[in-house]
């Protein structure tokens, strides 16, 4: 077999298109200077419409050739340090999911596949966004918001919240425990309007909201990579790893939480994540009334409220909740009639289950609510309208749960 004359193909969505970087290997590197004669490179891209989010993961593109690719770009290319190739494809289209590999006129094989999704900025915020947004509430409403950070995530990355309005009664507001699911585009700008529009709500009943919790993996979707992911940067979900029944084993989905290989492994004890102890933090320095976790997919989720397993035949937890979530329910779908919708549903080690079993607060994940035009979602098809549609339903839905707050607490 013909050795690869490059290594380390590495590629990466960002503004004004699909980055690609490569190296050249260790013998063709010492070769110095290929005898006066460099490579002529050969970059390849094939569309994969076909790819489906949620759906598909990197088997997909195992074994994928390029014999159907098409050839971006064949030519000398000037190497950084010697050695590193770097390239950018400037036509790459918003919403398309792509395979690449690099070659030469040499006859070697090519390298690859590397692939990528193609996202929508206005879509996937980046975390350079959320942090501007936040920074920029912080500095507008200084005797109302408080920026706070809670904790670091497994790279180091800066795990921040705002604390808003009245701190004797909040909603807390938490988003992107799994990193592709949802939270900032819909908790953040409920805020903003929340601020400039219905200010003197925030004097009786304040919220929290901490909107990006896996900021290290959500970056790695922004920034192209295809598939759904669901843990940390050590692989570990969130959601299984709060110190609430930690050791029991969910078989949920088909998959094992002890298990290291699953997507919902529950991690190697309870709380040993620096992400759980930065949304615990938050919940200590908060003191919610009541807690929401947003989830689903693709940056959407409905008013479809799980609640802990444990609290199934919680008389007094239900009568608790039930206010709230009518609340949410009304606020989301306005004028319509529609039944809440909680189901007992969160597992050991989750969230909800820690917030019930050791704090007595009512909360819940968000899921997806079962309506048609948001199935999209499933398979990262969001668009700006329903985006923009969701974001205003769910800032009805916060304001309404924090009326309800207000008045609860007239009685208290």
């Amino acid at each position: 077999m013909s050795r690869k004359l490059f290594y380390n193909l590495r590629i990466q969505a960002a503004e004004g298109g699909v980055r690609l970087s490569f190296y050249k290997s260790t013998p063709l590197f010492l070769s110095g200077s290929e005898n006066g004669q460099p490579p002529m490179i050969r970059i390849y891209r094939k569309e994969e419409p076909a790819f489906s989010f949620n759906e598909d993961y990197g088997e997909y593109f195992d074994g994928l050739s390029p014999e159907q690719a098409e050839i971006l770009f064949e030519g000398a290319m000037d190497a950084g340090n010697g050695r590193k190739y770097t390239y950018v494809d400037s036509l790459a289209k918003v919403g398309s999911t792509y395979a690449y590999w690099v070659s030469s006129d040499r006859g070697d094989p090519p390298v690859g596949p590397a692939a990528v999704r193609v996202r929508d900025a206005e879509i996937w915020w980046p975390q350079q966004e959320i942090d501007r947004r936040m920074e920029r509430l912080s500095a507008m409403y200084p005797q109302l918001v408080t920026l706070k950070s809670f904790g670091r995530s497994v790279r180091g990355a800066d795990i921040r919240g705002l604390l808003v309005g009245n701190a004797a009664r909040r909603a807390a507001f938490i988003g992107l425990i799994h990193p592709g699911e949802s939270g900032p585009e819909l908790i953040i700008p409920a805020v903003e309007r929340l601020l400039r529009d219905n200010g003197d709500e925030l004097a009786h009943a304040g919220l929290a909201i901490l909107p990006a919790v896996s900021t290290d993996e959500r970056e790695r979707l922004v920034h192209g990579h295809p598939g759904y992911l669901r843990t940390n940067g050590s692989g570990v979900d969130i959601n299984r790893n709060f110190p609430a029944e930690w050791e029991e084993t969910d078989y949920s989905y088909g998959l094992d939480t002890s298990d290291p290989d699953a997507i919902t492994y529950r991690g190697p004890r309870p709380c040993s994540e620096p992400e759980t102890r930065a949304v615990i933090s938050f919940i200590h320095e908060a003191k919610p009334r009541c807690v929401f976790s947003f989830h689903c997919l693709a940056s959407i989720c409905g008013p479809a409220f799980f609640a802990s397993k444990y609290a199934r035949n919680d008389q007094a937890f239900s009568e608790r909740s039930l206010p709230l979530l009518a609340a949410y329910t009304k606020g989301f779908y306005g004028l319509e009639d529609r039944p809440v919708r909680m189901s007992y549903a969160c597992s050991s080690g989750s969230l909800p289950a820690w917030l019930y079993k050791e704090l007595d607060v009512p909360g819940f994940d968000l899921e997806w609510e079962g309506e048609e035009r948001s199935r999209i979602t499933h398979t990262d098809k969001t668009t700006r309208e329903l985006l923009r549609d969701y974001q205003d339903r769910h800032y009805q839905g916060m304001l309404s749960v924090l009326r309800e707050l207000r008045e609860r607490c007239e009685f208290d």
